[in-house]
């Protein structure tokens, strides 16, 4: 099911469907129990302009949370925001017919799978802008990149953007404060864009239901990223990333298909 507005009401944290696997082939599964991963894989550089990191958190009470990064430099990766609400799409669909190096869940959407907030896409808006909350990760006409809260900078329709896409709560300020504390106690998938201090754009995704909206926000200002602005995509089933080729790749499938995603696309 879609995701409704994130003002309207808040849904319960979507319950996780069973991923059907394939009927093994081959020789007999071995009965040795898995290497322990490390809990944190340090960055491993994937393809140029693009690093993979994955994280196991100890959040406390028993619970320990997954985290993937992927961080890209824009030197060498663009971004285009996709959106398909008539054929929503699975994110490994969406990376494969887009050529996308990595790809990411966007925002929220309705039942009929459009936007709830705005979008840019190739310098044509579609949808209408949060109003005094939420963050938009934007693309100027030259290249510029942004995530900016937009309470204190709303967005404006004489800006010149060639891509956005909007989020909702913001979940760091820019210049790294943490901008999110409410503490509801929902834990779910969770997933985010970010920007750091050297202006590389951080894909996360929490693929199992661990982080509350504040616990994220509260790890990502203290973690090692370097965060300087962080924004709350739509998590829960819709909690979407892939990262493609390469040296190492990663795939967090979301539970439901995607009208809208950020593609990253080699230069």
């Amino acid at each position: 099911m879609s995701c409704g507005h994130p003002a309207a009401s808040r849904p319960s944290p979507p319950i996780p469907v069973a991923t059907l696997m394939p009927t093994p082939t081959g020789p007999p599964l071995s009965t040795e129990a898995p290497a322990e991963q490390p809990a944190d894989s340090g960055w491993i550089t994937t393809s140029p302009g693009a690093e993979l990191r994955r994280l196991r958190i100890d959040l406390g009470g028993g619970i320990s949370a997954q985290l993937r990064v992927v961080r890209l430099d824009p030197a060498q990766v663009q971004f285009q925001v996709g959106y398909a609400p008539e054929s929503p799409r699975s994110i490994s669909r969406w990376a494969r017919e887009g050529g996308a190096l990595a790809a990411i869940n966007g925002g929220f959407f309705d039942e009929q799978n459009r936007t709830v907030s705005l979008l840019i896409i190739g310098g044509q808006a579609v949808g209408e802008s949060y109003s005094g909350r939420g963050g938009m990760f934007s693309v100027a006409q030259d290249g510029a990149l942004r995530l900016r809260g937009l309470a204190d900078a709303p967005y404006d329709p004489a800006e010149p953007l060639a891509e956005a896409l909007q989020g909702w709560p913001l979940l760091m300020q820019p210049g790294g404060a943490t901008a999110y504390s409410f503490e509801d106690g929902e834990r779910a998938r969770r997933s985010a864009l970010a920007i750091d201090r050297a202006g590389r754009v951080l894909l996360i995704a929490s693929p199992n239901a661990s982080f509350t909206l504040a616990g994220l926000a509260a790890w990502l200002a203290s973690s090692d990223l370097e965060i300087d602005a962080a924004v709350n995509l739509d998590g829960g089933s819709s909690t979407g990333l892939i990262l493609t080729g390469g040296s190492a790749s990663e795939q967090v499938e979301a539970f439901v298909p995607l009208p809208i995603v950020l593609l990253a696309l080699p230069r």
